[in-house]
């Protein structure tokens, strides 16, 4: 039933409270396996491309390399992941999933794949494919809009999500 507050929500407004009830949820789960969402997208993007050096990682996950180095090292001694030397060159660091990064890493596929069919739960597949369009649109139009010095710039997500939980 809508209420006279739901019909003033603007369209800014449902999307805040799309993203903050899904990283919510997100984090919650991420609990389980004692990481962050962050290191949740590390995993993955390291499970699909094993072997990527630092720099590959953190262009996919357009994060500043400092960044993905911190989140590498503390998920080594959580025994996620290992860093191994380039053989052909020495510079570069290659990230691996250890075994229990693999087990992690297919446990999280499968929670993904729930998660979006629980979230698209009685859209039609068009609508699916829409809302996908309209996102990436979305996306773009932020992203044409913004200033260069701003998008190399990062969301403290775990600053974030600490206060969230308080």
């Amino acid at each position: 039933m809508d209420t006279s507050k739901e019909k003033e929500k603007t369209l800014q407004g449902l999307l805040m409270e799309l993203v903050h009830n899904y990283f919510l949820k997100a984090y919650n789960q991420m609990e389980k396996y004692a990481l962050h969402p962050g290191q949740a997208a590390v995993i993955k993007e390291v499970g699909k491309n094993e072997g990527m050096s630092q720099r590959e990682l953190a262009d996919a996950l357009h994060i500043k390399p400092p960044t993905v180095a911190v989140s590498i090292k503390r998920m080594e001694k959580g025994g996620f992941l290992e860093r191994k030397t380039d053989k052909k060159d020495q510079r570069v660091t290659r990230i691996y999933l250890t075994d229990y990064g693999r087990e992690i890493y297919d446990e999280l596929t499968k929670l993904f794949k729930e998660n979006e069919k629980a979230l698209f739960q009685g859209f039609e597949e068009g609508e699916i494919y829409l809302f996908k369009r309209f996102c990436k649109q979305i996306i773009q139009n932020i992203h044409d809009t913004t200033p260069e010095d701003v998008k190399q710039s990062e969301m403290p997500f775990g600053e974030l999500c600490r206060r969230e939980r308080k």
